[in-house]
């Protein structure tokens, strides 16, 4: 039977599909078209590639475009937690609520039980038999953060066939294929900003979100101006150009465009209030199991202790060390290299250590 691979033409998704027609498995190639016109997401020139790959490969080509869904479900969401004060994590939305939800579609279209993808995690069934997300063997590169946030319903159907490869090793198998995307340089950053800034997407959404606003201490002090609420985030030290620093973010308010600092100590999160949480383990086990959390890609997990507050609410106490963390930011529970769930980030309970920080 036939499978569905989320195909960008990059190295990662372009030797999926190669693996996947060695191992006899009828890869059909498809591309999701985020953004059409001049500014297309993916680019262009990408495009091509990705078609010119697959007509190497041998395998079937489609493209799906998204555009609608995605400015929807991603581009909009992310301008207004912005507008709201708040540092959002595009990322983690996109892939359950458009990207594999979009490759699922496809697969049914095209009678594929499966969807691959090139995401460097691992899927693991426990004793349950429950499919869940975990770390991949490539730790630098590991997407498992991102990825939290899939429904059972996703995980079910989905396979990471990098998992137990580094990313030396996945450009050695594509040079040996003599794949031309095999020294592609990785992509970096939101897609819809590929140059590094977003300010563009806020203009154009959000422009409120850029309108200068007052610096103040925690006593109420101007002590300068920054240039739109979407350009801090709490716990940031550097870029606020004030004299006689370290001052660090402590809380961002929308409705009065006021960025309040404090001085000398970086603010850590002690407790975080979560909403929208879920969990793909039964409540229980969060008192039974050594559960972590991880508040930002690249951050480590630390130890803590998790709360359930009815509904869709947690909160999360950290044990002995406290990392960075901000409001619209996703906290991902772990059990070693396991996922147990995900909420996004809405308060931040602060304690202040060193002079040190962003």
């Amino acid at each position: 039977m036939s499978v569905v691979v989320g195909f960008s033409g990059g190295v990662d998704s372009s030797t999926v599909v190669a693996r996947a027609k060695r191992e006899g498995r009828d890869p059909i190639a498809c591309l999701l078209v985020m953004r059409g016109g001049d500014a297309s997401i993916p680019p262009r020139a990408a495009r091509s590639l990705a078609e010119e790959t697959a007509e190497l490969l041998g395998v079937p080509y489609v493209e799906r475009e998204v555009a609608g869904a995605f400015r929807e479900r991603v581009v909009e969401p992310f301008a207004r937690a912005y507008a709201s004060g708040r540092t959002p994590n595009p990322c983690s939305l996109c892939n359950p609520a458009l990207k594999v939800k979009a490759l699922l579609e496809v697969a049914d279209e095209f009678g594929a039980e499966r969807v691959l993808t090139g995401h460097y995690a691992r899927m693991v069934q426990g004793e349950d038999g429950v499919p869940r997300v975990a770390r991949a063997a490539d730790l630098s590169k590991d997407q498992s953060y991102f990825l939290a946030r899939l429904p059972l319903e996703q995980r079910m159907r989905l396979e990471f066939p990098l998992a137990s490869l580094e990313k030396r090793e996945v450009r050695a198998i594509a040079a040996d294929l003599s794949l031309p995307t095999a020294k592609e340089a990785d992509s970096q950053g939101v897609c819809f900003a590929a140059d590094g800034s977003y300010k563009d997407v806020i203009a154009e959404l959000a422009s409120e979100a850029l309108e200068p606003g007052e610096i103040v201490t925690e006593e109420g002090e101007v002590l300068g101006l920054h240039h739109g609420i979407a350009s801090v985030t709490v716990g940031q030290r550097k870029g606020l150009h004030l004299s006689g620093g370290p001052w660090f973010v402590t809380k961002i308010d929308a409705p009065s465009k006021r960025v309040t600092v404090t001085h000398g100590k970086a603010p850590r999160a002690r407790e975080l209030a979560l909403s929208d949480f879920t969990l793909s383990v039964p409540p229980h086990a969060l008192s039974e199991l050594d559960v972590c959390v991880q508040t930002h890609y690249r951050a480590e997990a630390l130890p803590a202790k998790i709360e359930l507050d009815g509904g869709d609410r947690a909160r999360v106490r950290f044990s002995e060390r406290h990392p960075l963390a901000a409001p619209g930011q996703s906290a991902v529970l772990y059990c070693d290299d396991v996922v147990l769930g995900e909420g996004t980030i809405e308060d931040v309970v602060f304690s202040f250590q060193g002079e040190e920080g962003r």
